[in-house]
């Protein structure tokens, strides 16, 4: 980058035709630098306030086991001094993103005080977050061994002391401790993401001061490649100043940008934003999902830790999840009946797209699971599969997939009509296969 900024400027001064191309390529680089170091520092400060929060629920968590424990509920302390280390398994990963989209930061702030020539600032903004990133990733490495030492803490051999209200102590502990390694860490990466931040400004003022620099060079490039008359006038003395001067002021005022160039940058920044906004919705799935898959190994091993479910609360869900079924039923023959009035497609592809586009049960037909729907409809049924999964699947049959097949129409041939049965069956088997495979376990007993 040094090279590349050294080689412009004396390209600037000694060739002028090549000036333009040279800043124009030199701009586009010092916009990408821009672009990167703002992405990662809004990275940083989502993910701080991602492990934030985790910490808090973490510190809800130890404080509840406590209370747990002077009831004297063993199974019930220990459940939620495990909740307690999840929720700080997940600030080591936060903060571990925070650290480094903070370096990050710091390199892009390196080289735009590379460019700049000496930017004091910048450089000290490229140390700060530099050694802030470095923290919060120690801190991250800290947090992850203090969760691994309450883990095994909870993994121990039970004894007869541990059956008892003293025993659950060490349940109590363990989720104190996990408790305050995850606030330490998470303290660590919000001061990291403010270092990033900051850093990313600073690299903008510097870069922008660089393009005031290379304005006013151009300027005066321009002013001595003037006209051969201007040059005599100068070697003869008298105006010669003057007319640099006014052959070079015109080169140092950009042209400013017109309404349809202002609105297509800010399209195009638009698009970038939501592209990344998008990939870090990805990542955070990902990573929520594999929290959960952990959550339901531990469980599966340690099915005491399993909360029972009241006959109240199962009767709740399963009543919203028949409103919910209903209103579903009601939609899909409407859509059903729209689409064939119209004659929009063939019976099957209108099943097969007003199935797909029922609130309930789109979240599981994505290509990539979610781990939290935004649906509420979606959400109740992945609660009452956790709680019943032939009960939640048989009320999906008798209200959404059962009246879809009676809402096909009476004239269809056999071909068509088995095209649109088989349509139906892939939806129903893939909402059952995503229920049994992500949230319940069909081929074990529910707990009631």
């Amino acid at each position: 980058g040094e090279d590349g900024g050294a080689s412009h400027r004396q390209g600037t001064a000694e060739a002028p035709g090549g000036g333009p191309e040279a800043a124009g390529g030199d701009a586009e680089s010092d916009a990408v630098l821009v672009r990167q170091a703002r992405e990662a520092a809004e990275e940083a400060s989502r993910y701080a306030k991602t492990a934030a929060e985790f910490a808090h629920q973490a510190a809800e968590a130890a404080e509840a086991a406590r209370g747990d424990h002077k009831r004297g509920s063993y199974a019930l302390t220990k459940s939620t001094a495990h909740s307690a280390i999840v929720y700080t398994l997940t600030v080591v990963k936060a903060v571990r993103a925070v650290g480094y989209s903070t370096l990050d930061v710091a390199a892009q702030c390196r080289a735009a005080a590379k460019r700049r020539g000496h930017s004091t600032e910048c450089s000290e903004s490229a140390v700060s977050a530099m050694s802030l990133g470095l923290e919060a990733l120690n801190a991250a490495l800290v947090c992850a061994e203090a969760t691994e030492i309450t883990a095994a803490e909870l993994q121990k051999p039970l004894s007869d002391s541990d059956l008892s209200s003293e025993g659950s102590e060490r349940f109590v502990g363990a989720a104190v401790k996990a408790s305050l390694a995850a606030a330490s860490a998470s303290n660590t990466a919000m001061s990291a993401a403010i270092a990033a931040v900051e850093g990313s400004r600073q690299c903008i003022r510097t870069l922008e001061k660089k393009a005031e620099d290379a304005g006013e060079a151009a300027g005066d490039a321009g002013g001595e490649a003037g006209s051969p008359s201007q040059e005599g006038a100068s070697s003869a003395g008298g105006g010669g100043e003057e007319a640099q001067d006014s052959a070079g002021e015109p080169q140092q005022r950009k042209k400013p940008p017109t309404a349809d160039e202002f609105a297509a940058a800010a399209g195009k920044r638009s698009i970038a934003q939501r592209n990344n906004n998008h990939k870090v919705l990805q990542r955070l799935n990902a990573e929520i999902l594999a929290h959960q898959q952990q959550v339901r190994q531990i469980l599966q091993a340690n099915r005491p830790l399993i909360p029972k479910v009241s006959s109240d609360a199962k009767q709740k869900i399963f009543a919203l999840l028949q409103d919910y079924a209903e209103e579903a039923r009601v939609d899909l023959e409407s859509a059903i009946a729209a689409s064939m009035l119209h004659g929009q497609g063939s019976p099957a592809d209108a099943v097969a797209a007003a199935m797909r586009e029922l609130p309930m049960l789109v979240p599981f037909m994505q290509a990539q699971s979610l781990a939290i729907p935004v649906s509420v409809k979606a959400r109740v049924l992945k609660m009452a599969a956790l709680y019943d999964l032939p009960l939640a699947m048989r009320i999906l049959d008798q209200e959404v997939f059962g009246p879809a097949k009676t809402a096909l129409p009476w004239s269809l041939d056999s071909r068509k009509a088995a095209e649109a049965q088989q349509r139906l069956d892939e939806v129903c088997e893939t909402v059952r296969h995503e229920l049994s495979s992500n949230v319940a376990e069909e081929a074990l007993p529910q707990p009631h």
